[in-house]
């Protein structure tokens, strides 16, 4: 089951996509009732559209886990960093808290963030919670997940490494944008696809129609479950709450940026196709960043 978000004359309804068909929920009907309910739930079918609103009524918080280590392996590497990860790394999955206020639909345009020269998408996959909880185990966690998301974190990366320097997370660099598929695939459905590190089927990533990655969703290091349950460690999940992936190795221009015949960074026109699969396919043309406001104080000699 594909559960989407109309806009239009029914904007905001969620409905279960089928072919050429979206079945209507009743209004007010939350993402994760849509998700769990059976097809008498339906009241109405409309024809489907050819764009949909990001599938997020009822949406808490986001959370964007690092459950590969090989993508923060080349990061460093593209940056020339050679020397092993800490153990940390294995013994946790990291993760910081991203903003639902920047959710963006599958087909939006995406701005570039004011100052930013080195634009990048990041392919990542959601886990949707149709139950909350607190210090869950590995089990109650997969109880807790009700559908996947196709998930694309903008980023910049020269504020990005701005923010480094400061050590207390991710800020603006994370701040702009994040792009949902144009549905919920229920877990229902996507289980036939689930692997033990990702799910078996292929996915590709193309700039200006050139292929830049195409591969399997595999080599998690931590599951979906894994990090649903690290995240309810000392905290309440709610339901809706979504809990991402992390980046797919080679997922991200940044990890490309130390080969030989790098292609450069996102710039305004150029459009980005992240295709999922059955979760479906991300695609964005790229604006120019508004002008840069003047908000910084003169630099000081000492603080």
């Amino acid at each position: 089951m594909k559960v989407v978000r109309l806009r239009g004359s029914a904007e905001g309804r969620l409905g279960r996509l089928s072919g050429d068909e979206v079945h209507l929920f009743p209004e007010g009907c939350s993402l994760v009732e849509a998700i769990t309910a059976d097809e008498s739930a339906a009241v109405a079918t409309v024809p489907a559209a050819s764009e949909f609103a990001a599938p997020t009524h009822g949406l808490v918080s986001l959370r964007d886990c690092v459950g590969f280590l090989d993508h923060i392996r080349n990061a460093r590497r593209a940056r020339g960093v050679t020397d092993p990860l800490a153990d940390v790394w294995r013994q946790r999955p990291a993760f910081y808290f991203a903003n639902p206020a920047s959710v963006r639909s599958a087909t939006d345009p995406i701005e570039i963030p004011a100052g930013c020269e080195r634009f990048d998408y990041e392919f990542e996959v959601g886990a949707v919670l149709a139950r909350g909880g607190r210090d869950l185990t590995v089990d109650e966690a997969s109880a807790c997940i009700a559908g996947y998301v196709l998930y694309c974190d903008w980023s910049a990366r020269d504020i990005q490494n701005e923010e480094r320097l400061m050590q207390i997370g991710q800020g603006k660099a994370k701040d702009a944008a994040i792009s949902l598929g144009p549905w919920v695939l229920a877990g229902e459905e996507a289980v036939s696809h689930r692997v033990a590190d990702g799910f078996d089927f292929d996915v590709s990533i193309q700039v200006n129609g050139e292929t830049v990655h195409a591969g399997p969703f595999r080599g998690m290091d931590w599951s979906f479950e894994e990090l649903v349950a690290y995240a309810s460690l000392g905290s309440e999940l709610h339901p809706g709450d979504i809990v991402a992936s992390g980046t797919l190795p080679w997922g991200c221009l940044m990890e490309h940026s130390g080969r030989q015949g790098f292609r450069g960074w996102l710039q305004p026109g150029d459009v980005v196709r992240l295709d999922g699969g059955p979760l479906g396919v991300i695609e964005s043309s790229i604006t120019a960043p508004p002008p840069m406001p003047a908000w910084r104080r003169p630099a000081a000699s000492s603080l």
